[in-house]
């Protein structure tokens, strides 16, 4: 949630509503940040499905009786994450890890009389984000704030192989010199603002950022499609370096905007390009016939707890390896995700763990 909304009073009662579901099943619950909860309790698998879910509406229903309508500001995946301490027991030691990090950084900046207070977004952080692309220069903007990563495809016994490399403005990078005291959170409509305004940034620098050549991809938000800066882009990419671009929108703004994604659809194909849904969470893998709207990749999100989802999806997951749509399990940083997409037919993966191990397969430091 926004910081503005975490006030004490709200985090007391969901602390009491915490400990009041994991008294009922016998565990224990910890204040790990000053509003994060830890619980530790042993139960069965049926029981953690029923505590996970006790968990998730006892805050949402704390959340909407203090701040009622804020059901668009929260991700609720993220609400509850669930560790299994005998099979995934690092995962939780490098969570818990990470609060002790925070902390201390906490610590250090209350101790050097840093204000830690964040202000909402605004359209003229908006406007400073083109106005420092404009004064910086399209070279100088490429390499300050934008990245690749690549998509690799990965079978046991064989070298990785390079399939796509993707590039996105990252937003650490851009925080620190333009908004570093913003919140993010809970900004809404303007915020999908300040997506459309990266939108126009990646397609005006494209030609300096693609110098390698290649199969890549960008992500785009549907009304994208439909800007001065898009025709410029198709008007002046030729047909060729056009058939080995995919362009990557969320799935869940295709579904917000779906009679415009056809209209989109039916332009992008018309130039040889492809498309690539992003953001399909476990538990969403299947809401969407992906062949039908004409996709060729489906970006699905690893996550803390998607090893059990996707093995409910793995019906999902074969619809769209059987209709020629390929399934990527992106924000890849454990190795059991190779395993599970090995498992499921899934050999394309993006993430951190895929870039150290390309280093590694390259003899670089990590």
């Amino acid at each position: 949630m926004p910081e503005t909304k975490r006030v004490p009073g709200l985090i007391a009662q969901i602390g009491d509503g915490m400990i009041a579901i994991a008294a009922k099943r016998g565990g224990l619950t910890y204040q790990v940040s000053s509003c994060d909860f830890g619980i530790l309790a042993k139960v069965t698998e049926t029981a953690l499905v029923g505590l996970v879910r006790d968990l998730k509406v006892e805050m949402l229903r704390t959340i909407e009786r203090n701040f009622p309508g804020s059901f668009g500001t929260i991700d609720q995946s993220r609400l509850v994450l669930s560790y299994d301490l005998v099979n995934n027991y690092r995962s939780a030691a490098d969570r818990v890890a990470k609060y002790a990090e925070v902390a201390q950084r906490n610590a250090a900046t209350d101790a050097e009389g840093g204000d830690k207070q964040l202000r909402p977004l605004t359209t003229a952080d908006i406007k400073n984000v083109m106005k420092a692309y404009e004064k910086f220069g399209t070279e100088k903007f490429i390499k300050a704030f934008v990245r690749d990563q690549d998509i690799m495809m990965h079978v046991p016994g064989r070298p990785l192989e390079k399939m796509l490399t993707e590039y996105f403005i990252s937003m650490d990078l851009l925080r620190k010199p333009l908004f570093i005291d913003v919140e993010m959170r809970g900004s809404g409509r303007l915020f999908n603002e300040f997506t459309l305004v990266l939108d126009q940034i990646l397609l005006q620098a494209f030609d300096e950022m693609h110098t390698r050549g290649g199969r890549c991809s960008i992500n785009l938000n549907v009304e994208s499609v439909f800007t001065e800066q898009f025709e410029a882009f198709i008007e002046r990419t030729p047909e060729h370096v056009l058939k080995d671009v995919v362009f990557e929108f969320r799935q869940s703004n295709i579904v917000e905007n779906f009679d415009e994604f056809q209209v989109a659809r039916g332009l992008i194909k018309s130039k040889g390009a492809s498309i690539a849904v992003d953001q399909i969470f476990p538990q969403t893998v299947g809401l969407v016939d992906l062949d039908y709207i004409g996709a060729s990749i489906a970006k699905i999100h690893w996550r803390n707890g998607a090893e059990d989802i996707l093995k409910e999806r793995e019906r999902a997951v074969k619809y769209l390896i059987d209709c020629g749509v390929l399934p990527v399990l992106i924000r890849v940083d454990h190795e059991r995700a190779l395993e599970v997409g090995a498992r499921m037919g899934i050999n394309l993966f993006q993430g951190f763990l895929i870039d150290n191990m390309m280093k590694t397969a390259a003899g670089q430091p990590h």
